[in-house]
């Protein structure tokens, strides 16, 4: 299985990257939209964690593009586990509905 881990924090990206390959997966690893782009059209993944704050875009805002205009349609259904530490209602009523 390929994960694509999208998240700018070099450490978090470490730990969530040694989790999964120390259980058998491929992990590629973006710090920001344009390179998650770049991913998508290159590869096709199982399932993506998506961080919502990131640089140049937000984790929601791409969230969307990656559903609506997904570079495969592999990719515009791909299971997407969202990362963050905002926690009120409504930004996980966003979360769910949006993404």
């Amino acid at each position: 299985m390929r994960v694509l881990v999208i998240e700018d924090d070099v450490r978090i990206a470490d730990l969530l990257t040694e989790a999964f390959t120390n259980r058998q997966y491929e992990v590629d690893v973006a710090q920001d939209g344009e390179a998650v782009w770049n991913l998508v059209n290159a590869l096709d993944y199982d399932l993506m964690v998506l961080d919502l704050t990131l640089p140049k875009m937000d984790g929601i805002e791409l969230c969307q593009q990656i559903r609506e205009r997904g570079a495969t349609a592999r990719n515009a259904t791909i299971p997407i586990m969202m990362l963050t530490a905002r926690d009120t209602i409504a930004d996980k009523i966003i979360g769910r509905c949006r993404g």
